[in-house]
C-alpha cells in the first residue's frame, strides 16, 4: 500500500490569527503566516477560500496564490516571494470583479 503524499500546505509552520470573527453569512477570516519562509494566506472558514497576501494583507494574484498553495516550505524567505507580493490582484484604481 502506497502512502499518500504530505500536501504542499502542510510542510509549512503556521502562525494563526483570527482577523474577524464573523463575517457576512457567518464564519471568520483568518490569517495564516509561516514561521519558516514568511508566506501569508487569509482563509474564510465559510466557504473555505484561502488566498495569498502581502504584508499589509491585500490579495495577490490569483497565479501567485495557485503557485504558493503548491510550493512546499523552503523553512527560509526567498526573493522570488518578494516579487510576487508587489502583484495585487486589484491595483489602485481598478474595480473589483465578483
Amino acid at each position: 500500500m502506497q502512502s499518500e503524499p504530505i500536501s504542499a500546505w502542510r510542510t509549512h509552520e503556521w502562525k494563526v490569527r483570527t482577523l474577524e470573527s464573523i463575517v457576512a453569512g457567518g464564519g471568520s477570516r483568518l490569517g495564516f503566516t509561516c514561521r519558516g519562509c514568511g508566506k501569508t494566506f487569509n482563509h474564510n472558514t465559510i466557504n473555505r477560500r484561502t488566498w495569498a497576501v502581502d504584508t499589509q494583507g491585500v490579495a495577490l494574484t490569483d497565479d501567485v496564490t495557485a503557485r504558493w498553495l503548491k510550493s512546499e516550505c523552503l523553512h527560509h524567505p526567498i526573493l522570488a516571494d518578494d516579487d510576487d507580493r508587489k502583484q495585487i490582484k486589484y491595483p489602485t484604481g481598478t474595480a473589483a470583479q465578483s
